[in-house]
Parts: C-alpha cells; structure tokens; sequence
C-alpha cells in the first residue's frame, strides 16, 4: 500500500504530505518534528536504561578482574575515573529513565552524561596508552557505538558527541605525547568507527520517522468520516489545538473557514437519504480541494456543516479561497427545487482569520466564525460573510441559541 496515496482524495494531512516531501535531513516540519521527538523519547528509554546497566556491569566486572589479578584492591587513576566519572554517568542515565518528572529533559540529560562518559573513557584510554597498554582503546570503540546507537539520541546529537570523542582522544594523546604514528592510526580507526556507527543512527532514525508517519497516518484513518472522507470532528479539535500552539510560536494567522449547506434538510426529505449523501460528498470535495497545503486541514465538523483551516494563509487567500468554495459548490450544479435561494445546492460560509497580535483565544475565534456563518445564512444565505478577529468585537461564551435558523 501506498502511504502518501491515503490523503490523495480527502484533504491534506501533514503526515501525507511529509512522507512525499521526504526529510533526507532527518528534521520533520511543524509539530511533527515536536511528536515524532516525545514519541523517540518513550521508545529509547527502556534501550538507552539496558544498554547503560549491561555497561555498568560491564565496568564492575573489568573493575573485579583488576583487583583480582592483582591480589589486592587497588585504586589507581584508571579506577577513580571509573568510580568518578563513568559510572556515575551510566547511572545518571538509568535515575533518568525511571524518573517521570525527567521525561522532557532526558535527550539532554543523556547527551551530558554520554559525553562525560565518553571523554573520561578517552582519557583513560591515553593514559593507559603511554605504559603501553592499547588494549583500553577498546573501550573508546564501545562508548562511540553505545552513544550513536542506544541512547536513543536523534542523529545530529549522536554526530556531534562522535566527534567530540573523537577530538578528545586525539587532543589527549598529543598532550600527553603519545608516539604520533600510533595516535594517528588509533584516530583513524576510531574516525571509522564513527562514521559506520553514525551511518548505522542515520538509517535507524530515518526508519523510525517513516514508521512515525506511517503509524499516523493509518491512525488518521480511524479519524475519518466515514461518508465523505474529510477527519471527523474529533480529529479536528485534536488538530486545531495543535496547530494553534504552533501559530502562537511562529506568528502565524490561523483562518478558520465554517461552511454549512443551505436548506439540506428540505433538500434530504425531497430527494432521499442517498441523494444526500452523494451531495455531502460532493461539497466535501470542493472543501477539500483548497486544503493544499502540508498544515491546511478540512473535516466534517457535523451534519451538514464543514470546516476548513488554513495555517499562515497569505492576505490574498484570505477572502479568496472561501469564496471559491461558494462558487464551486455553486458550479456542482446539483439541482435543490426545495431551495429559497436558488434551484441548485449553494452554501453559507463564515471566516475568522486570527493573527498572533489579535490576541484572541481558540475558542474566541471558532465563535467568531460560528458568528460569520450565521450572519451569512440570516443575510439570505449563499454567501459568504468575513471577520477578522483583531477588528470584531464579541462577548467570548455568548454563543447563540435562538439566532438559529431553519436549514
């Protein structure tokens, strides 16, 4: 199945379009990119809480195996590093993934942590190095793939602790002279090693984001009105609260476009039930057809009432697009002998756009386009009334009960 084909017919979804736009840099738009990271979160911590409990085993039993060859328990530098640097690092990572209130912080948490971690085992590795003892740079090699692969870090932050490691170790050894050729061959190998593990965190996280889109998008078809196609009122409430925290963030106008069938009930008990439904999935394509954009969005909002939002739309779109969605309506040509406004189906349709300096709430504006719409249908309906929420004065919460009119 094709994925990015799922919206092709029934408005525009975010995850749609970011599987067609590709994210070769590893970066989604929007919200997407804020989901998709609290998703990686959830997913990583139990990896990223294994992998550093197998790495303190690990460092207890090094730590055993010392004292034991040497018949005593004997704490060196190497040790002290260890007992000060590595493990309280490992561990601070496991507190994190048990501690909710750390949820949030645990990316950067686990970045520092790893960090230290890796530095400090660099470090050791260069001081084992001038007695002759190579066998350390293991180590290095461990915490590389460790930090690329299992943290659950997103690419770019395992990229930049790679080179950071590697930068340490070789910085290290010229401070400490180390022989030149086997520092540049151990760089070396160490530069390999990155840059496998950092291919092996690319194509990891790029899985992980398709699988991402590709979950949400199958979802959004649990989110879909099952007539004409367009996300379902409670798709939309999840949507618009999200995609108005984000037009807060970034200073971008939300227009919220409410557009109701006049007369669809007289039209429903004249034609039939089937005749209905052919004509709300008809209106429903012509909604749905402006809805180009990645963050645009258009559902059923109930009945016979639809409503369309569009993210940032530029000034000349504004008014435009809602009244292209009267004329195309219009130019569907379905007959309605029932109608008081003309013998084919029309629509009323009422617009709020809300900028950032507007200051309205969410709920303010989708009253002032509740407003808008039924101004148009009390003005005769087939048409299209448009109010900017900066300049319309409204008492927030008086939604009208008896303005309502006959459909």
């Amino acid at each position: 199945m094709d994925l990015r084909a799922l919206n092709s017919s029934s408005g525009s979804s975010p995850f749609a379009a970011q599987l067609k736009a590709g994210f070769a840099n590893l970066k989604f738009r929007g919200f997407l990119e804020r989901d998709f990271r609290d998703v990686l979160i959830e997913q990583s911590r139990v990896r990223g809480r294994l992998a550093a409990l197998i790495l303190i085993g690990v460092a207890v039993v090094l730590t055993l195996i010392e004292w034991a060859v040497a018949g005593a328990i004997v704490v060196d530098a190497a040790m002290l590093i260890r007992a000060v640097f590595v493990m309280p690092a490992l561990a601070l990572i496991v507190y994190t993934t048990f501690a909710p209130r750390f949820r949030e912080l645990y990316p950067r948490i686990a970045i520092v942590s790893v960090s230290v971690l890796g530095i400090a085992v660099a470090f050791k590795a260069q001081t084992a190095a001038l007695d002759g003892d190579f066998y350390m740079f293991a180590g290095v090699m461990v915490v590389i793939v460790y930090a690329c692969l299992f943290p659950g870090l997103v690419f770019r932050a395992s990229a930049s602790i790679g080179a950071l490691l590697l930068a340490s170790y070789f910085v290290f050894g010229l401070a400490m002279s180390t022989p030149l050729l086997p520092l540049m061959y151990m760089t070396a190998m160490l530069l390999a090693a990155v840059l496998v593990s950092l291919l092996a965190s690319y194509n990891l996280e790029h899985v992980l984001r398709t699988s991402f889109l590709e979950t949400r998008l199958l979802n959004e078809l649990a989110e879909r009105d099952g007539l004409t196609g367009l996300y379902n009122r409670r798709m939309f409430d999840d949507f618009i609260q999200r995609i108005w925290r984000q037009s807060q963030r970034e200073e971008q106008s939300i227009e919220i476009i409410l557009v109701d069938i006049d007369h669809f009930k007289i039209y429903n008990d004249l034609y039939g039930h089937q005749a209905g439904d052919d004509c709300l999935k008809k209106v429903a394509g012509c909604i749905a057809s402006t809805a180009k954009r990645p963050f645009d969005f258009a559902a059923r909002y109930g009945g016979e009432e639809f409503v369309l939002v569009l993210y940032g739309p530029p000034k000349e779109h504004a008014q435009t697009i809602p009244e292209q969605i009267r004329r195309a309506v219009m130019d569907l040509a379905i007959p309605h002998d029932g109608s008081t406004v003309d013998n084919v189906i029309t629509v009323s349709v009422g617009v709020a756009l809300s900028a950032p300096a507007a200051g309205r709430s969410l709920a303010g504006t989708i009253q002032i386009a509740d407003e808008a719409l039924y101004e148009a249908k009390r003005a005769g309906r087939n048409r299209l009334v448009y109010r900017d929420a900066e300049q319309y004065e409204i008492e927030t919460g008086n939604f009208r009960v008896a303005a309502r009119l006959p459909v």
